[in-house]
């Protein structure tokens, strides 16, 4: 959504500034009331934030394009996704009492068309996002434009998963799930969609698959031609880790990045499973209508077939991950046209499918 609250002093020293819409879609910020932003981001380097205070400098040195943020939008985003605790903490045999910061899991209903598709335990936040993504990386959707309707439920009251799960709407169990823990979506579907016809609870450490038919992998193919330099690949790691704010206050959350052929880093979602986090991420490159055929996908777990899977439905051609893959995984990337990474640490990497891909090798 635009910041109404800040602006910056734009044309007296020529830098173009831009503000984040709700559309998915950077806005040019014209004709701005001369205030400041409390914080800032260069889109060159969106996973570190800048205190206003460096604007002036930014400005001064001519950085072509500033991405514009207000904190408190950041503010509000972990406190919806961070609750506190007191904890006995022990260290060197002796305990004391200390508050600890932990990741929310909460469930959200994705309803598509009237009915209930999935029920997602989830990191609240980007829930418009995460439908819209795991439409697309299930092979529901392909474009934006079969999205006829997209929105969320943050009022009234909400029966949601307890209800469902218990199969009585009538008498919904309280404080399972409360309003804003809801995403209706009508679209029109691909064909063979027909995979959830009834609703699934998905938990935090399992993804969507339905083992008797995702593995069909007819139809799925990445087709690019793009190259991803060595550097490039490399640098991803800690891009992704700059963006994961709850992790940072947390420890608790994976995370998941879209990175162009350059090394730009679009796009960093977290949550607490890292099937959501992908489905987040891949939300964004749906609804910012952004081309998927030269973007990189970054992940801070196991490289596993749906990850890949999830990838390829979406167009995107490379999936790296510091840590291991799996042979269904590699599978599905030779099987798909999609470039695999594992252990991306340091200095170095392995590539397990489609290696020219990588630096010209």
């Amino acid at each position: 959504r635009c910041c109404s609250q800040a602006s910056v002093r734009k044309k007296a020293h020529g830098v173009t500034c831009y503000n984040w819409l709700g559309n998915g879609h950077r806005g040019v910020l014209d004709d701005a009331p001369s205030q400041v932003y409390r914080s800032v981001r260069l889109l060159n380097n969106p996973g570190t934030v800048y205190p206003s205070v460096y604007l002036d400098c930014l400005i001064s040195q001519s950085v072509p394009l500033v991405y514009i943020q207000d904190m408190a939008e950041l503010e509000d985003k972990e406190q919806q996704a961070l609750s506190t605790f007191s904890i006995a903490r022990y260290q060197q045999g002796k305990s004391f009492p200390v508050d600890d910061v932990v990741a929310r899991e909460e469930p959200l209903e994705i309803r598509l068309n009237g009915r209930s598709l999935v029920y997602l335990m989830r990191l609240p936040g980007d829930d418009i996002l995460l439908a819209a993504g795991f439409c697309l990386s299930e092979g529901l959707i392909g474009e934006r434009k079969q999205i006829e309707l997209i929105q969320q439920c943050v009022q009234g009251e909400f029966a949601g998963m307890a209800s469902s799960i218990a199969g009585d709407r009538a008498n919904p169990v309280p404080g399972v799930a409360d309003p804003g823990n809801l995403v209706e979506i009508k679209a029109k579907l691909l064909e063979g969609a027909d995979r959830f016809v009834v609703a699934r609870v998905v938990r935090t450490g399992c993804g969507g698959a339905d083992l008797d038919r995702e593995v069909d992998l007819s139809g799925v193919k990445v087709e690019s031609d793009v190259i991803f330099s060595t550097e490039v690949v490399q640098s991803a790691p800690d891009a992704l880790l700059a963006g994961q704010e709850i992790f940072k206050a947390s420890g608790g959350t994976h995370g998941a990045g879209l990175f162009d052929r350059h090394g730009r880093m679009l796009v960093v979602k977290e949550d607490v499973g890292r099937h959501n986090a992908v489905d987040k991420a891949l939300g964004f490159l749906l609804m910012s209508q952004e081309s998927p055929t030269d973007k990189g996908l970054i992940l801070s777990g196991r490289l596993s077939y749906e990850m890949v899977l999830k990838a390829a439905r979406a167009g995107v051609p490379l999936v790296c991950s510091v840590s291991a893959p799996t042979a269904l995984g590699i599978e599905v990337g030779v099987r798909t046209g999609v470039t695999t990474v594992g252990f991306l640490r340091g200095a170095g990497f392995n590539v397990y499918s489609h290696p020219a891909r990588v630096g010209g090798s």
